[in-house]
């Protein structure tokens, strides 16, 4: 389906997707800073336990990995959900698309 600016007509209209560049990007961080303290903390998350359990049979350095493996998997979690929020702002709140041309938003 193809939109026409309402201000000008013009047909070089793009999509923003303003929300979910913001959240995945802030779902990201906090998932990997919550994914790390977590897995130095308390263990708490899955894949925070597998590192764990590879920390063990790897010794000290594989506790590190834990660490990091915690961070990913909080990072990935974090990811998605930033991402399914911020489209239900873009949805609900934000214009959607912009214009090319007279950078017009609607």
């Amino acid at each position: 389906m193809s939109r026409s600016c309402p201000r000008c007509g013009s047909q070089r209209v793009v999509f923003c997707n303003y929300g979910k560049r913001i959240g995945g990007y802030v779902g990201t961080v906090a998932g990997g800073m919550t994914g790390a303290a977590t897995s130095t903390a308390t263990g708490a998350l899955a894949g925070t336990r597998i590192g764990m359990q590879v920390g063990v049979i790897a010794g000290p350095g594989g506790v590190g990995a834990g660490a990091v493996l915690g961070a990913i998997t909080g990072a990935f979690a974090g990811c998605i959900a930033g991402l399914r929020l911020g489209k239900l702002v873009d949805d609900q709140l934000l214009y959607q698309h912009r214009c090319q041309d007279c950078h017009a938003h609607f």
